[in-house]
């Protein structure tokens, strides 16, 4: 996919061409994006520094934020993750300098000399990479024991900042201001029967792993489920992925990187909804420490093979149940997340009224609360699941064919993201057409045709 940075504000118009769904070109609309020192993680927009980088003292004031970072260590490296097609950093370049290299996406080396003969009184550029394809990448710089031949007296290199520039064209195809798709039974005939129906393409394709152990998880036959009409370049492969097998067992290495490497061959921009509903449902959290250090490790193994994947940190909407851990929020690891995204459905209690829908948003584990945290972490809101549902409509515990869901779901997301553009990365409606599933279809066959009707309008009235 193309990972969006700033809403571009130009969407592509959609239309029905002979039967066909299709989308004209947007114009392209620059982006930049600046990466300072102090934003240190490993998440998309961080760097993260080795051991050997050390705090500016005396002479902060050479940046623009009185800030930055400089190391003596050969080997000392900073790596950066941004999205965009060109990377420019700044540091100081002074007398005493070394060379250092740059490598970006595991690629070769080029040199990067910080020295001059004065040193310079503000941060400077030192590196400007080539024209890059447009997505996420990775940069590793790399302090070296080499020097220009007129460097003496010392031995370092800085760096303060990086910006990042690229371009969001092409937008969302459906021409939803975020990713609008879905999950559609593993079956990409459905996808596209779907997105005929709903008169404007799919943006995203759910999909989840064989989780009964790491052979049947490693068979990628889920990078089948994709509709013809799917676009890498455009549109987001989103697969779901268990911590640990039903068999308990955590995977080797290889098998994360090899797994790492399917979803990547689909979508090298792709996500990855690691752990997901655990709170509930999915690779249970019932010990912190046993799962941040499997979650942790998982995320570095899946970004060390493919380090344009996002990963998804991904709870059920409210309370903890099935013996897990009372408060997920401290399930998450800094750095180890691209993205935040809750799953919720039309239940307990149904989008009904108000003060039911309300209750969603407004209540501790709720969407509110959610998303808050999300922007608190300085990272976007994705739901990635959501839907009504026709199965246990007694004692009012699911609202079944109820129309009401999709206007408040749907004002509410169009709600935050007029108030902070960018905020909400992915939209995933959960088509449902299993016979034993929960019947949240809402197309072909669907028992629920009020609220596919009403699906169709909220997402008219939301496009760009």
């Amino acid at each position: 996919m193309r990972a969006r940075t700033m809403l571009a504000g130009l969407a592509a118009v959609v239309m029905a061409v002979g039967g066909a769904v299709a989308a004209s070109p947007a114009s392209a609309a620059p982006t930049t994006t600046l990466i300072e020192d102090t934003a240190q993680g490993t998440g998309i927009g961080q760097v993260a520094f080795s051991s050997g980088w050390g705090a500016c003292s005396g002479n902060c004031g050479v940046a623009s934020d009185n800030s930055f970072r400089w190391t003596s260590t050969p080997g000392a490296t900073a790596t950066i993750r941004f999205t965009g097609s060109q990377i420019t950093l700044y540091g100081m370049k002074e007398p005493w300098a070394n060379i250092a290299t740059v490598a970006i996406d595991g690629g070769a080396a080029t040199d990067v000399d910080f020295y001059a003969a004065t040193a310079t009184t503000e941060t400077v550029d030192v590196y400007n990479s080539p024209a890059l394809a447009q997505g996420t990448h990775t940069l590793v710089l790399t302090m070296t024991s080499r020097r220009n031949p007129a460097s003496g007296g010392g031995s370092a290199i800085t760096f303060d900042s990086a910006v990042v520039t690229g371009d969001d064209t092409p937008e969302n195809r459906s021409g939803l201001p975020w990713s609008d798709g879905g999950y559609f039974s593993h079956s990409g005939t459905e996808a596209e029967e779907f997105q005929q129906w709903r008169g404007r393409p799919v943006d995203n394709i759910v999909a989840f792993t064989d989780r009964r152990n790491w052979y049947a998880q490693l068979n990628t036959w889920w990078a089948g489920t994709v509709p013809s009409t799917f676009e890498p370049e455009t549109d987001d492969f989103i697969l779901s992925v268990p911590l640990w097998t039903d068999d308990n067992d955590n995977g080797t290495d290889d098998q994360w990187r090899q797994l790492a490497t399917s979803i990547a061959d689909v979508d090298p921009d792709g996500y990855v909804r690691l752990g997901w509903e655990m709170n509930c449902c999915f690779s249970h959290a019932r010990d912190v420490a046993s799962w941040r250090a499997q979650y942790s490790r998982a995320v570095d193994l899946i970004r060390g093979a493919a380090p344009g994947l996002k990963i998804v940190f991904n709870p059920n909407e409210g309370v903890s149940n099935n013996n897990t851990i009372a408060d997920p929020r401290t399930l998450f690891v800094d750095g180890k997340a691209d993205v935040i995204a809750i799953d919720s459905y039309d239940w307990w209690e149904p989008f009904t009224s108000d003060a039911n829908a309300n209750n969603h948003f407004t209540k501790t584990y709720g969407w509110n609360f959610w998303y808050d945290f999300a922007r608190s972490k300085g990272l976007p809101f994705a739901l990635a699941e959501f839907g009504v549902i026709s199965q246990n409509t007694s004692a009012n515990h699911s609202g079944g064919d109820n129309p009401k869901f999709f206007t408040y779901v749907y004002d509410w997301l169009s709600a935050k993201e007029a108030a902070n553009p960018g905020s909400i990365e992915f939209v995933s409606y959960f088509n449902d057409s299993e016979v034993d599933g929960w019947k949240s279809n809402l197309y072909p066959t669907t028992p629920n045709p009020n609220s596919g009707v009403r699906y169709k309008q909220v997402l008219d009235a939301a496009a760009q």
